[in-house]
C-alpha cells in the first residue's frame, strides 16, 4: 500500500483523533505499543497478572495499569521493565517535517 492509500485510509478514522494534537496522538500510539509489548511478554511467559506482578516485584494493580494503554511510563520504569524481561528499549529522536501528517499516519497504520 502506497503512502497515498495509507493517508486516505487514515483520513477515514480522523474522527478518532479529532481535536487532538499530533503529539497527543503520537503519545497514545506509543503508550499502546509499550502496553501491548508488556502484555505479550506476560502472556508468552504463561503468567497471570498476579504471577507477573510477583515476578516483576510490583502489585497486580500496577501490572493492570501497565497493560491499560494509558499508563504514562517514566524512562526509569521502562528501563527496569525491559531489563527484567530481557528486552531492549530504543529511543529514536529524529527530526521530522512538522508540515506533514504522513509520518503519524504511517505510525498508526503501520
Amino acid at each position: 500500500m502506497g503512502i497515498e492509500e495509507r493517508v486516505a485510509e487514515a483520513e477515514k478514522t480522523d474522527w478518532l483523533t479529532e481535536g487532538m494534537s499530533e503529539s497527543e496522538v503520537k503519545s497514545l500510539v506509543e503508550l499502546a505499543k509499550i502496553s501491548a509489548r508488556i502484555e505479550r511478554c506476560r502472556l508468552d511467559m504463561g503468567m497471570t497478572q498476579m504471577e507477573f506482578a510477583q515476578y516483576m516485584g510490583v502489585t497486580q494493580a500496577m501490572v493492570s495499569k501497565w497493560e491499560s494503554r494509558e499508563y504514562n511510563f517514566s524512562i526509569k520504569t521502562l528501563n527496569d521493565i525491559c531489563q527484567k524481561l530481557g528486552i531492549s528499549m530504543t529511543i529514536n529522536l529524529e527530526k521530522t517535517n512538522p508540515k506533514t501528517n504522513y509520518r503519524i499516519y504511517e505510525e498508526i497504520l503501520g
